[in-house]
């Protein structure tokens, strides 16, 4: 099963919806996306109908965590693995990037002061030239995220020639580079135990590397480490809810939204019915 939220309007108001992920069936979407919202759903089935439940994928940015925890305690959670790599790329390689660029740039714009400051030609020329290559490493951070995001085997030759280049200049977007490629090989691993031992180390790691975007994101999640261990018994991720929001995207436009919040949820269900779903015949 997957929970995830979806936009209904703007002005950020939301809903929740939870899928079978073996039939792609909305089983339950309500307004709302706080933990109050979320209950009617676990209040309004029967918990019985959960004991078939093997696992439930979930991002970390709502609690709905806390929810499945009271209700359904034995039922493991796995946090999505595209949420946790795209936020460890926005909220840290991004981060990173970003600050080290920043300090090429004040470093270009100090050294162009100085020019004006001495009357030296000699160190005028070379506070030129060293200004004019901080403000190109400046372009060039600027414009490497996505060098920095794809996997290696996604790169060109020039391409990685440049990451090299990139990480052996900047030593604090080379150990974040480094835990990202750590971070995608355990999310591979198949055993429980291992995945476990695995992310305890990679959030220790993160905690002692004296990164302020590093530190706060591995404070984050460290108490997220047995839902991202229990990718490795069950590997589902909340991909195919997300889908489907594309969907609910278009029914909208369809509609041209929709008043009677009841008729659109019982829309998105009857859209998510199974191809080979055949209704009841009655005599």
């Amino acid at each position: 099963m997957a929970v995830d939220e979806f936009a209904i309007h703007k002005g950020h108001r939301y809903a929740t919806c939870v899928m079978d992920l073996e039939t792609g069936f909305i089983l339950w979407a309500g307004l709302g996306r706080s933990m109050a919202d979320f209950e009617h759903f676990l209040k309004s089935i029967d918990l019985s109908l959960l004991s078939r439940l093997k696992a439930v994928a979930m991002d970390m940015n709502a609690s709905f965590n806390r929810l499945f925890q009271k209700y359904c305690p034995k039922v493991p959670i796995v946090y999505d693995r595209y949420h946790m790599q795209a936020q460890f790329g926005r909220d840290v390689m991004g981060a990173v990037r970003l600050e080290e660029a920043q300090k090429h740039r004040q470093e270009a714009e100090a050294l162009r002061e100085y020019t004006k400051e001495t009357n030296n030609p000699e160190l005028q020329k070379m506070a030129r030239e060293k200004s004019h290559e901080e403000r190109k490493l400046y372009t060039e951070l600027k414009k490497s995220r996505w060098i920095l995001l794809k996997k290696d085997d996604h790169l060109n030759e020039r391409q990685k020639t440049h990451l090299l280049d990139i990480l052996s200049e900047h030593r604090d977007l080379a150990i974040c580079y480094a835990m990202k490629q750590e971070m995608t090989h355990l999310f591979t691993l198949t055993d429980y135990e291992e995945a476990l031992a695995g992310w305890t180390k990679w959030i220790q790691a993160g905690l002692e590397s004296g990164i302020p975007a590093l530190v706060k994101f591995a404070r984050q999640k460290q108490k997220r480490i047995k839902g991202l261990a229990a990718h490795a018994l069950y590997p589902i991720n909340t991909g195919k809810l997300e889908g489907f929001n594309n969907k609910i995207k278009v029914l909208k436009r369809i509609g041209y939204g929709y008043r009677n919040m009841d008729y659109f949820f019982t829309l998105i269900r009857f859209h998510s019915l199974p191809k080979n779903y055949s209704s009841p015949k009655f005599p």
